[in-house]
């Protein structure tokens, strides 16, 4: 096996077991980075907690260009553990689990 091949092998498991890691699972549906709010919503239930920011204004009222609105949910404790998701414009960019101790 040649080193770009091997380089390919170990770039496509690294990248597997992010994926793997990339969701969370409610009862027997899986949510996944990419969802929006509402099939979170749809899979999970409503958050235990919600935030928001923004988007920016500007000192007149209108959304700064290119200004984003940022939402962050948490679960928990499920099973022993929280759940924290964040999303940018409606879309799941990150969920992060916490084991409680």
């Amino acid at each position: 096996m040649g080193s770009k091949t091997t380089a390919l092998i170990l770039l496509a498991g690294a990248l597997f077991g992010a994926a793997a890691e990339a969701s969370m699972r409610c009862g027997t549906r899986l949510v996944h980075l990419g969802d929006t709010r509402e099939q979170v919503e749809a899979k999970c239930g409503p958050a235990d907690s919600q935030t928001f920011e923004g988007p920016s204004l500007r000192s007149d009222g209108v959304v700064q260009p290119g200004a984003v609105r940022i939402d962050r949910w948490a679960y928990g404790p499920r099973n022993g553990a929280h759940y924290h998701l964040r999303f940018i414009d409606g879309s799941l960019v990150e969920i992060r689990m916490e084991r409680n101790p």
